[in-house]
């Protein structure tokens, strides 16, 4: 059996706060009878790995399908790699081929095995460009699957791809049962059938899923009979749940709430450092962005301990990366330190002089710029915006803020660029399979073609040939020792670029009864719950 792979130096810390001591009694059934009742932010909409689908489910999806599906692989709480329905692997010598053992005796919830003709019904079912078109950079790199026997599949890449156990471990690499997905065809989104430790009871789609536990699944009995999913948007109402009872564990707590379970004996808070990434994106088809010092000056205009401090309470880190400290592939490469200053010699040097409104000028144009946000669907994104603000304000730049719901938001992004209409955005990007490859190619990675919308997020239209060929390098070298310097250097040429102002990476924070053990929180921002115990 392999030995678990470290895809990220995590040194993940927990705050741990007791209290409340108004929790509500336990209920009154036996212990194999319990119900795990999970308050989510988010509502649950879909949990199909597969289709457009997967672009509505996060995070709340995802949480659900973890549940559902077992994985090829999957990640631990250190984000490494370890077995789950492989036992082990083996790669070729070239690189390209994969070949997985599976473990023997497993069945889907509809009683269907699990053998390496699911594995290739699933494989071939993501890597279809025209069914899936979901998280291709993960499912591109795979160039076919075959069946070695009933135990043994080969999965070949292009060329040699670092990251295919990561994509494997990714939440749509939930291994789906064929039966299932034929009997439900497009309503399988709904009918989901998996090899997980619970299944789909009944759901009431927005609302409210129940599942129930899976009394043959190969890893034993779950310990709770049901877990409910509930949506509960409003952060006092989850916090109120948690108060009396109602709920065991509540996700996205206000940082503004940490405080109201201090003292007290029956709650445990946990932050964890996350994988997920924010700054302001600059809309590079703008003149005024083509000039790299007034980028920079921008990054030189924020105070990045000043925000966290006041919006977040300390709960998140200042980035000196566009990746996170926890991603595979990170490394410092710079900083922009607060320098107003700075700031403004930078914008004098690219032309940009005060006017008689204190508003900086290049002849006749005004340093005016529009900064899109969505209201309510990134943390405190409002907020964020509006001390962004601020901050440009006292250099000389008036922006202006244009709030949008969050339905909406993405047809703002994902256009040809002659269509955006925001000069700066707000963006906060979480590469769910741990790997900075993944990060990198997906926001910095040039696109094909102007004529279309981006290919995956580089919705900034950010260009260079350069960061291009190094990730281009890392993708085909599977020796981590080799690959991270190759990370490192496209992250460098990205930073000191500045298609962005960089900002902070989040803390996910979620509260639990205290005496509920097994609970992790993943630093790809999800809640764990396949080994809750009582």
């Amino acid at each position: 059996m392999r030995r678990p792979i470290a895809l990220g130096s995590l040194a993940l810390t927990a705050l741990v706060v007791s209290g409340l001591a108004g929790l509500g009694a336990a209920r009154p059934a036996s212990a194999q009878d319990r119900t795990l009742t999970y308050a989510q932010s988010v509502a649950v909409t879909a949990m199909d790995t597969a289709g457009a689908s997967i672009g509505t489910v996060y995070p709340a999806g995802y949480e659900g399908m973890f549940l559902v599906y077992d994985n090829l692989v999957r990640f631990n709480d250190k984000m490494q790699i370890e077995p789950q329905l492989a036992t082990e692997w083996s790669t070729s010598p070239d690189g390209l081929t994969w070949s997985f053992k599976l473990r023997r005796g497993v069945s889907f919830q509809d009683g269907s095995p699990v053998n390496a003709d699911a594995v290739v019904f699933h494989i071939e079912r993501q890597i279809d460009p025209k069914g899936n078109s979901a998280n291709r950079p993960l499912w591109d790199p795979i160039a076919s699957v075959k069946r070695i026997d009933d135990a043994t599949v080969a999965i070949t890449t292009h060329k040699p791809y670092a990251a295919l156990l990561a994509t494997l471990a990714h939440g749509s690499g939930g291994v789906v049962s064929p039966e299932g997905v034929r009997k439900h065809g497009d309503t399988f989104k709904l009918h989901p059938v998996g090899a997980g430790p619970y299944m789909v009871e009944k759901w009431d789609v927005g609302s409210e899923v129940v599942l129930k536990r899976f009394d043959g699944y190969w890893g034993g009995r779950a310990s709770f009979a049901r877990i409910v999913l509930r949506h509960v948007p409003d952060p006092a109402t989850r916090v109120a749940m948690l108060q009396s009872g109602q709920a065991d564990v509540i996700s996205a707590v206000p940082v503004e709430s940490v405080g109201q379970f201090e003292g007290v004996a029956r709650v445990e808070v946990m932050a964890r450092p996350a994988l997920r990434t924010f700054g302001f994106g600059l809309n590079l088809n703008r003149k005024v962005f083509q000039d790299v010092r007034v980028r920079r000056a921008f990054n030189h205009a924020v105070d990045r301990d000043a925000l966290i401090k006041a919006i977040f309470r300390g709960y998140a880190t200042p980035i000196d990366s566009p990746l996170s400290p926890f991603t595979a592939g990170y490394a410092p490469v710079g900083s922009y330190d607060f320098n107003p200053s700075k700031a403004q010699q930078l914008l004098a040097e690219a032309g940009w002089k005060p006017g008689p409104d204190g508003i900086l000028h290049k002849g006749d144009e005004a340093l005016e710029l529009t900064v899109l946000t969505p209201q309510g669907m990134l943390p405190k994104d409002v907020e964020v915006t509006q001390v962004f603000q601020g901050f440009l304000r006292k250099i000389g730049v008036k922006a202006t803020i244009n709030k949008v719901e969050p339905a909406a938001f993405w047809d703002y992004l994902r256009v040809p660029p002659d269509k955006l209409a925001w000069d700066m955005v707000l963006f906060g990007f979480n590469p769910s399979n741990g790997d900075g490859g993944y990060h990198l190619t997906s926001l910095f990675a040039s696109n094909p073609s102007r004529a279309e919308r981006p290919k995956v997020w580089n919705f900034t239209w950010y260009e260079s040939p350069k960061v291009d060929g190094l990730l281009a390098e890392a993708d085909r070298t599977v020796d981590p020792t080799k690959r991270k310097p190759l990370l490192v250097e496209a992250a460098k040429v990205v930073w000191n670029d500045a298609p962005y102002v960089w900002l902070y990476a989040e803390n996910v924070i979620i509260a639990k009864k205290k005496e509920l053990r097994g609970v992790e929180v993943s630093p790809v921002i999800f809640t764990l719950l396949r080994n809750a115990t009582p």
